[in-house]
């Protein structure tokens, strides 16, 4: 399976146009392109669908699922957004016929499920989101190098910098903060938002012991905020008021980069990843109608419209819409295969 990655120039292709964003944080976000294929009714589909996964993509698969109950009141979805660990598994024992993630599949996960189907799982990037590090509102730091960042938060400091970052003296700050130590959150081992930041940034090595960890990412903001000198990991759609996200450089003499629609986009924020799902498509047989529609409508200017009022960002038009006919096409024959299900 073709490994995705955010290429600058296929990023660069995303419509840039933004509106100032209604919170606190006054981030721009953008404007879903018109241009992106809008989604109609399939006619008259129902049936149970189970989407498992992504605790950060949560919000979101309830945002689609949602709308497409408004549209196909016989559909019955259940999510279950535990963390994006156990999306694979769920997908392999089919107790689950969507798998949401806020990482790509292992290449482990992808022979397990290769070895008891006879075909890889058909991967469908949705979305598109920065993983920020949050200090408190006050906290006046100005930054941190991916060095500093994994010597803060990860046990080997694979990236060279042997002091143990524990206090908040050590990058310079003075006042009260001089006097504090470090408190650290994360998320835990079911999450997809832990295993990319480690291998981001801790080169897949460990966490410290002493991170506290959280099994959801407002949680982990939630932290942030009653806790002054705490500093923790999360997306940048759970982003408040009270917190901020670090700026980040790739190295002390590398600019400091925030976390912006402008910055993923282009390419320059370092811990920027894409949102998926990942769906059982045999190659020979035809799909659930109520599978096929989901999927659909994730792509669909008014799914990518959830997406935005997430507080992700949408993926390139062209992208998406080419998605989008993908996932149409096969919708005839599973239509006739199924025509009590998906019937006109």
């Amino acid at each position: 399976m073709m490994r995705s990655t955010f290429k600058r120039g296929a990023i660069l292709s995303l419509i840039g146009m933004v509106a100032v964003a209604p919170l606190a944080n006054a981030q721009l976000k953008p404007v879903v392109d018109p241009q992106i294929q809008s989604y109609a009714k399939a006619g008259s589909v129902s049936g149970a669908l189970t989407v498992a996964g992504s605790e950060t993509m949560k919000g979101l698969s309830h945002r689609w699922e949602s709308k497409l109950r408004e549209i196909y009141p016989g559909m019955a979805i259940q999510i279950q957004g535990i963390g994006s660990e156990t999306g694979p598994p769920a997908l392999l024992d089919g107790k689950a016929q969507i798998a949401a993630m806020s990482r790509q599949m292992t290449r482990k996960e992808i022979e397990d499920f290769t070895k008891q189907y006879g075909y890889e799982p058909t991967e469908v990037p949705v979305a598109a989101d920065a993983l920020a590090v949050f200090v408190h509102r006050d906290n006046p730091i100005s930054g941190m190098t991916l060095a500093e960042l994994d010597a803060t938060f990860c046990k080997e400091h694979r990236r060279g910098l042997n002091e143990d970052r524990i206090s908040w003296s050590q990058f310079g700050l003075s006042g009260e903060w001089s006097e504090a130590a470090i408190t650290l959150l994360g998320r835990n081992k079911t999450s997809g938002t832990s295993t990319f930041f480690r291998e981001q940034v801790c080169g897949n090595g460990d966490f410290k012991d002493r991170m506290k960890t959280e099994a959801g990412s407002a949680s982990v903001v939630m932290g942030v905020k009653k806790d002054r000198y705490a500093v923790g990991f999360s997306g940048i759609g759970y982003r408040t008021s009270s917190v901020k996200p670090i700026p980040l450089a790739v190295a002390k003499d590398k600019p400091f980069i925030e976390p912006t629609f402008e910055t993923v986009t282009d390419g320059t924020y370092l811990l920027r990843r894409h949102l998926f799902l990942y769906v059982n498509k045999s190659p020979k047989g035809a799909m659930p109608a109520a599978v096929m529609e989901f999927v659909k409508f994730a792509v669909s200017q008014e799914g990518q419209q959830a997406v935005i009022e997430e507080g992700f960002f949408s993926l390139p038009t062209a992208q998406l819409n080419n998605l989008f006919a993908t996932w149409s096409q096969p919708l005839q024959a599973a239509s006739a295969a199924n025509p009590i299900s998906a019937r006109d």
